[in-house]
């Protein structure tokens, strides 16, 4: 039986919804994408490839909430601050681009986020901005019933978001100032049903920005306006006919905005919910993401490992943890080997009997979608060769796998100039006359051959240290100083195979000789 998260959810809907489901899933671009970014998308897509696998036939659309305002300059457009800071509080689809690429701020990291579902092989049905949702009158309906049924819906809210609203409180719904276009500012005054208007006063102080003062009103028609989160999200999902939509825990905690919307649903659509999934935060080394300072940028993350990696270390984990994705070098390095040991295991048919590692084989399987391994070589081979040759020709006849050499190039040019290569694997081959040990040293050398896997080299290692009494540190010290003139290194067994076994026996020789 099959335990990960993605099976066991699909058979809940398969159960529930039959073999024609809607799956939505949306974030709001409020800059660069970055790490949860890619979770918004990739959790629901591999649902829509499970599902697809069962024959089920999934729509799956995306949703970028570029009505929401503009609340932050992220770190990595500060620089734009002068352009930027002046439109805060404003709808992001009405943010100018500072790039002047595109329709508006929130086009241009909605269309940034299509870009990384294509490097991520996403495919979806359909994406689309809320604000063309708004245009549509897709909503109009609904703030007029929340409308006629004000009370009920301020009852609800209160009850889900366990707080206590104004007694005269109607911010059901967000006017857009028409004096200075912010969102963040105005509060609703008086709701016209007859008349279709919304009267607002832009009077609020968010912390970010302040209203202006100005009184007015906007019709229902003019589509100047939108939903509160809590009312908006049920009011999309009924639209747009939704059967599965996940969120984040932060969504799913007693008095978040899930409750809200399983509520509205029920007592004010008289119908069920779509069914709803949680996920955990992503961390940076245990930290929360943050795009203000730049935490979990995916333009860097992409720049260490490959896509389909980042997938893997996504998918490989319980749904609602936690994922602590570490950037530094050694937790790469094992992430790397994982995923081409997951791979290999898969192509060579072994069976699999332990639970947590079937769950990393299906993760695998959802990430790369083949039985095929990806990677048959090791990224810290590729690494130890760049260091010792600077010659990927020289690299590609050495490992062969020439595709997979090339692929992996880039991930290694990044590394060295993004400074994060270990210092273990800073070498270069230098030949120094061995002083202590000399008899070991000998021994070892003599008993090098050419058949040896750098398993095989490592073990001979200790095995010769064990018959002179030496303490095993010692002589890998020794070893390392002989070849490299320092004492460390890469893994003694992989870097002897880089450099050539024969090489190696022969070098130790020539210092050793009485």
């Amino acid at each position: 039986m099959n335990t990960h998260w993605v099976s066991k959810l699909a058979d809940k809907i398969v159960k529930e919804r039959g073999l024609k489901v809607t799956i939505a899933s949306g974030i709001t671009t409020s800059g660069p994408p970055h790490l949860g970014t890619v979770c918004e998308f990739l959790y629901p897509w591999a649902l829509v490839r499970e599902l697809k696998r069962r024959n089920v036939e999934p729509y799956f659309i995306f949703v970028g909430d570029i009505m929401d305002a503009f609340d932050s300059i992220p770190l990595t457009l500060k620089k734009y601050s002068k352009i930027l800071r002046e439109h805060l509080g404003k709808p992001l689809c009405r943010v100018p681009d500072p790039y002047e690429c595109h329709e508006s701020y929130g086009d241009h990291f909605l269309d940034e986020t299509k870009k990384i579902m294509e490097t991520f092989n996403v495919e979806l049905n359909e994406i689309v901005g809320s604000n063309t949702l708004y245009r549509k009158g897709l909503y109009d309906s609904y703030l007029k019933l929340f409308i006629k049924k004000l009370s009920k819906v301020k009852r609800i809210l209160e009850e889900t978001s366990l707080r206590k609203l104004p007694e005269n409180w109607k911010d059901i719904v967000l006017p857009i100032c028409g004096e200075c276009g912010k969102i963040a500012t105005t509060r609703v005054v008086e709701l016209d049903i007859k008349k279709e208007r919304i009267y607002y006063v832009c009077d609020k102080d968010v912390g970010y920005t302040k209203g202006c003062g100005h009184k007015g009103y906007v019709t229902i028609g003019s589509h100047n306006w939108k939903l509160a989160w809590r009312l908006d999200w049920p009011s999309r999902q009924d639209f747009l006919n939704v059967d599965v939509e996940g969120a984040g825990v932060d969504h799913h905690t007693r008095g978040g905005s899930w409750d809200t919307a399983v509520a509205i649903h029920r007592k004010i659509f008289g119908k069920e919910p779509p069914i709803g999934f949680k996920y955990g935060f992503i961390l940076i080394h245990g930290r929360k993401m943050s795009k203000s300072k730049g935490l979990g940028a995916l333009d860097y993350v992409l720049s260490l490992v490959p896509p389909e990696i980042l997938k893997y270390f996504l998918f490989k984990g319980d749904l609602e943890e936690n994922k602590n994705f570490k950037d530094d070098a050694a937790s790469l390095l094992r992430l790397y080997e994982e995923f081409k040991h997951i791979g290999l295991l898969i192509e060579q048919k072994e069976e699999v009997k332990d639970t947590a590692l079937a769950k990393k084989v299906y993760a695998y399987l959802l990430a790369v979608g083949k039985t095929k391994a990806e990677l048959h070589i090791s990224f810290a081979d590729v690494l130890v060769l760049y260091q010792l040759y600077k010659n990927w020709d020289i690299i590609e006849k050495k490992l062969g796998h020439p595709e997979e050499v090339k692929k992996l190039s880039k991930y290694v040019e990044n590394w060295i100039k993004l400074n994060i290569v270990p210092k273990e694997y800073l070498i270069e081959f230098k030949p120094t006359p061995v002083t202590r040990y000399v008899e070991a040293v000998r021994d070892f050398a003599e008993k090098l051959s050419s058949e040896m896997r750098d398993i095989d080299v490592h073990n001979l290692v200790y095995e010769v240290a064990k018959k002179h009494s030496i303490q095993p540190k010692e002589f890998f010290k020794t070893l390392y100083v002989a070849l490299l003139g320092q004492p460390y290194g890469p893994r003694l067994g992989r870097l002897i195979v880089a450099l050539g076994v024969e090489k190696v026996k022969n070098t130790l020789l020539s210092m050793v000789r009485t």
